[in-house]
């Protein structure tokens, strides 16, 4: 008789893109923090939702949070929950440098 698995949650990533002016920077760590958190609680995980990392560019006044998770509903009610207001959601594609060897 054949056994059943659980699978694992179909995710992808998802860049998420924020208008932060420099005046509402200061917060930015602890609003990271408080999604990071939330995204790392074990129903969170169970549903396939990771925060992977976030960039912020002062210049630009743009944040930018990757996260891996199963739709982009399931990001913009992660940021909801963690009252951290977004601009746009939309999917990426993490690109990793092949590794070379060094002769």
């Amino acid at each position: 008789m054949p056994t059943s698995h659980a699978t694992e949650p179909q995710s992808t990533v998802f860049l998420v893109e924020r208008y932060v002016p420099r005046s509402a920077s200061t917060g930015l760590a602890k609003s990271i923090a408080r999604v990071a958190s939330l995204c790392a609680d074990p129903g969170a995980v169970d549903r396939g939702m990771r925060y992977l990392q976030s960039a912020y560019l002062p210049s630009e006044d743009t944040c930018f949070c990757l996260f891996l998770a199963p739709s982009s509903d399931a990001v913009r009610q992660i940021n909801d929950d963690g009252e951290f207001s977004l601009d746009r959601i939309t999917p990426a594609v993490l690109l990793h440098p092949e590794p070379t060897s060094h002769r």
